[in-house]
């Protein structure tokens, strides 16, 4: 049994400490796959309710592998000590007592490497990449020509290799490829980009997101602008002229500061799962998390009807979750759809979204509107993840609808790009072709961006005065939502 002595409890609080952290190594790695250190503060810095409440979703596993099973594993290996050293000759127990410091280092040093905390570090002693690339937006020269309306679909976890039939018996997004329209052949993720709220401010900003503070992300008394408030993004500038941006997603708007970068970047109208269920939304069409898609899309069809008919140009941005790790989120219209799977999920999920374009199409919206459909990143461990991992090639799920078709000036594309990328779709031309870290893919361009992934590292960013400055409140576009850029 264990003994209750000073010695003895600190040997077993050694052993549970060592293997608690391989436990949460190994859950964070098929749980999350391999998060920056930055996702991880992130979240921890702006963990409100709904953080808590997705935290629900993994709770059981986490209590299991980190807790659990590594308790059972130190009491194992605390009564295994225990009888070696009333055994063994002393000189054997005094060698046995160095391993256990070895072992806690050891699990540590696991932990640090999954989150890459060593190259993290190396990365704080590089140049400000960030100012040698970044382009503000208040300084670049947009041409307004005809305009179009937009809408922005941010597909959970939604990428390319869900379509290969070698791996998956079938092509799961085969409704959307339907479709026709158009899309970037390699739409690769970028550091700063790998998880919602980071992918959706990488291609409305053009930066990537990191933590910076925790008042950064927190909204203080008296300020009315807080999420990276010197940054001038896609809703700031179309609200200047004259658009009304509106977000409708099934999670909480609380959760990460997305209600909060919303509403301090041009989007007037913001709804998420605690408006759904204050409008009335029926327990059926609630998960753990928020609305199912089915619901979301039903209620987008209602909200671009709205939105078409004030005449009033529009940017309607969708978030959905159904297809979110680790399980998805198995919809009554799904099932009905014959869904049995996360596989039968994601057919579904593709299924429903190109429903909704057909219902664009069809109501004659695709003569003045473009839709864009885009996976705010590539999956994370999910029930398919032995598949995705064994392709070749991943790439991030986009698909751009337009009458006529767009001119794409290259197949390659990173989150960044989509910045004026996007504002060049609702018809503002870019001069110069680049905002943010990013280099717009329509039509002809003169610029071209150099090859590679992510031009800059996470790390880099913290000694960056440039990045600083976004997080600091002053004078920009979207602080009014009136200024005008030249």
């Amino acid at each position: 049994m264990i003994r209750l002595t000073a010695p003895g409890l600190l040997r077993f609080l050694g052993y549970f400490t060592s293997f608690a952290a391989v436990g949460l190594a190994a859950w964070i790695d098929h749980t999350f796959g391999e998060p920056s250190i930055d996702q991880i503060l992130y979240h921890l810095h702006y963990s409100e309710g709904a953080a808590v409440q997705m935290g629900q979703i993994f709770i059981f596993t986490f209590i299991a592998e980190v807790i659990a099973f590594p308790f059972g594993f130190a009491v194992a290996a605390h009564l295994a000590h225990g009888a070696v050293e009333r055994r063994w000759p002393a000189w054997r127990a005094h060698v046995l007592k160095a391993a256990l410091p070895a072992a806690a280092l050891w699990g540590v040093a696991a932990l640090l490497l999954q989150f890459s905390v060593f190259s993290y570090a190396a990365a704080q002693l590089g140049p400000d990449r960030f100012a040698e690339l970044y382009v503000d937006p208040n300084t670049v020269k947009l041409h307004d020509g005809p305009r179009s309306n937009l809408i922005i679909i941010y597909a959970e976890s939604l990428e390319e290799t869900y379509g290969d039939p070698q791996a998956f018996g079938r092509d799961l997004l085969a409704p959307l490829r339907q479709l026709g329209g158009q899309r970037f052949a390699n739409y690769q993720p970028a550091e700063g980009a790998t998880w919602t709220m980071a992918g959706i401010v990488a291609s409305q900003c053009g930066v990537p997101l990191k933590v910076y503070s925790e008042y950064d992300i927190r909204r203080q008394p008296g300020s009315a602008r807080v999420f990276l408030p010197g940054a001038t993004c896609l809703g700031d500038i179309l609200a200047a002229r004259g658009y009304r941006n509106v977000f409708l997603g099934g999670a909480p708007l609380s959760f990460a500061g997305k209600g909060s970068f919303l509403r301090d970047h041009g989007y007037t109208n913001t709804y998420g799962r605690d408006e759904w269920e204050k409008a009335g939304a029926k327990p059926e069409e609630l998960n753990e998390w928020g609305l199912y898609d089915s619901a979301l899309l039903q209620r987008a069809r209602s909200k671009l009807d709205e939105l078409h008919a004030s005449g009033q140009p529009f940017n309607l941005t969708l978030l959905t979750l159904d297809t979110h790790n680790p399980h998805g989120f198995m919809s009554p219209a799904c099932r009905a759809r014959g869904a049995r799977d996360f596989s039968g999920i994601v057919d579904c999920a593709a299924t429903q979204l190109a429903d909704f374009v057909r219902f664009v199409e069809q109501r004659g919206y695709l003569r003045d509107t473009r839709v864009v459909i885009i996976g705010d990143h590539l999956a994370v461990p999910n029930p398919l993840w032995t598949q995705l991992q064994q392709a070749r090639h991943r790439s991030i799920f986009n698909l751009v609808l337009a009458r006529p078709q767009i001119q794409f000036n290259r197949a390659d594309v990173l989150p960044f790009d989509m910045f004026p990328t996007l504002l060049e779709l609702a018809g503002t031309a870019v001069e110069g072709d680049r905002l943010g870290l990013g280099y717009s893919a329509a039509f002809q361009t003169n610029v071209v961006r150099p090859q590679g992934g992510s031009p800059i590292t996470l790390g880099a960013l913290r000694g960056s005065r440039s990045y600083r400055a976004l997080w600091e409140p002053g004078d920009s576009l979207g602080a009014s939502g009136s200024a005008q850029l030249p």
